[in-house]
């Protein structure tokens, strides 16, 4: 039973974000890109990202992963990495730039 009303709410939740008119595009994960493949799309916005604290050897992967989740909330098709910032050897902030490019 938890597992049907799980797929229920998921398909609502699914209906709900196409009826509310907000682009697919809008859930897609940004690409990752070098800055020269950006030239000519429109700046959508800076972003940042943070690991958290504890002890996490992989901090710029989860910074990274919460900077995209951001670009793809505002709706940006790219980004462009600016700075990796360690606080200490388990933690730190990454911060770029979203662009959008092509409609």
């Amino acid at each position: 039973m938890i597992k049907a009303n799980r797929k229920h709410l998921t398909n609502v939740l699914l209906t709900a974000v196409l009826l509310s008119g907000v682009p697919l595009s809008v859930c897609a994960k940004p690409d990752e890109v070098q800055a020269g493949s950006v030239q000519g799309c429109q700046l959508v916005g800076k972003i940042e990202g943070s690991s958290g604290y504890g002890k996490n050897s992989s901090w710029q992967r989860l910074a990274k992963q919460a900077a995209v989740k951001h670009a793809a909330q505002m709706g940006a098709s790219h980004v462009v990495w600016e700075r990796f910032h360690p606080a200490g050897a388990y933690n730190g902030t990454v911060t770029g730039k979203a662009y959008q490019c092509g409609s």
